[in-house]
């Protein structure tokens, strides 16, 4: 299976983030957190013997990146940029890493006759930042894999520090949202941005001891 890599962009959010809420600091819950990203695979069957009309490749691509766009707006840090020194996100609206790639065999082949290493084809690299235990660059990586037959499928690989699986489940429902068209930016979860903030002020991360212990005991194991 040959996967080629069509094009990259970075898809930014379709409102600026207001200035007071570029800083997003990170909680010490979220330094305790020593796998840096968490990839995850959706298969999207071809619908073209579906009933009724259906959306082309160039079309879904196009309307993936349009409510992307959207639901990074109100979802605000995951198009931002981590810092070198892992203390914060820097919500600057770098915005989120979209790549397009082809593969040259059909969805149905794939699936019949599965190889689990090349599932890694299907996800993103990752641009890692400076450090020792270091971080994605980008908070969300997607590549959008397009097969002979029309199938795709999704590859997310997002940094775990900002998306354990309850927050994963959030991005994932709001983007659906704004794909459908239900609300201005995706908004199924009601998402506010205060509601980012609790974690940080509830367990500061002045003081990153514990994080430097729990990074030695990952190690020995």
């Amino acid at each position: 299976m040959e996967v080629k890599i069509n094009s990259e962009e970075l898809i930014k959010p379709s409102s600026p983030t207001p200035q007071h809420l570029r800083a997003f600091k990170l909680s010490l819950l979220d330094h305790l957190i020593q796998v840096p990203f968490t990839p995850v695979i959706f298969f999207y069957p071809s619908n073209s013997e579906q009933a009724g009309p259906c959306l082309d490749v160039p079309q879904k691509l196009d309307l993936l990146k349009k409510s992307l766009s959207r639901t990074l707006t109100q979802l605000y840090p995951l198009a931002g940029k981590i810092r070198d020194d892992g203390l914060y996100i820097d919500c600057n609206d770098g915005g989120a890493r979209f790549v397009e790639a082809s593969v040259n065999m059909s969805l149905t082949q794939f699936l019949t006759d599965l190889d689990l290493v090349l599932f890694n084809k299907l996800v993103p690299s990752i641009e890692f930042g400076i450090g020792e235990f270091p971080e994605p660059t980008h908070a969300v990586n997607i590549q959008v894999n397009v097969f002979q037959c029309g199938g795709i499928v999704l590859g997310i690989c997002n940094t775990h520090t900002l998306h354990d699986g309850t927050a994963l489940e959030v991005f994932l429902k709001d983007w659906a949202a704004a794909a459908r068209g239900s609300g201005g930016g995706g908004g199924s979860s009601g998402v506010a941005a205060r509601d980012f903030m609790v974690a940080a002020e509830l367990f500061p991360a002045n003081d990153l001891w514990l994080s430097d212990s729990s990074k030695i005991m990952f190690n020995s194991m």
